[in-house]
């Protein structure tokens, strides 16, 4: 569990409710997390965000759940990007070789980088499929003059993994199928 989605799971766990609230990925691209705490104990709700929103938290009532957000900067600890693959190498050469739309939008950086933490949380199943994404995403970008956010490499290379590797030359490997 990373320390996001533990902070939170903290949070839930010192209420007092019925049954034990859920803690999920949002939905939502605009948001990490959701809690279904307005069902399980509607009387906590404003304890649980006056304390959640101490920490940094951004949350938001929603159709009886509760978005929560946060973007860190850099990869939360106990969180892992999935297994690196030949998108993942793409995504991290674009990133070398381009350089990002100066600060960015934060909104699109924050935007990305909750995907690729919902990704990484997935086990990996889901990784290089989002990171398949990005690649098409920021390739269109940089066809049309504007850059890509700027998104820390951790986020795709974090502790204890390995990058990408080109079997032949036992380096990162940089381009995949010559289209990155």
């Amino acid at each position: 569990m990373n320390a996001l989605r533990e902070e939170l799971s903290r949070a839930l766990e010192s209420l007092s409710a019925p049954r034990h609230p859920a803690l999920r990925r949002s939905l939502r691209e605009d948001a990490l997390y959701a809690t279904d705490l307005p069902a399980a104990a509607p009387e906590a709700v404003p304890l649980f965000l006056r304390t959640v929103r101490e920490k940094g938290w951004t949350a938001a009532e929603r159709n009886g759940w509760i978005d929560l957000d946060q973007v860190p900067e850099t990869p939360p600890a106990g969180w892992k990007p999935g297994k690196p693959g030949p998108e993942t190498a793409c995504c991290l050469s674009l990133l070398r070789r381009r350089k990002p739309a100066g600060n960015g939008d934060p909104e699109e950086t924050g935007r990305v980088i909750r995907k690729l933490i919902k990704a990484g949380e997935e086990n990996g199943e889901n990784w290089e499929a989002v990171c398949a994404g990005l690649h098409r995403e920021w390739a269109v970008r940089l066809r049309t003059g504007r850059g890509i956010p700027p998104v820390p490499e951790a986020f795709f290379t974090a502790e204890g993994q390995p990058e990408p590797e080109d079997p032949a030359a036992g380096r990162p490997k940089e381009r995949s199928g010559g289209k990155c």
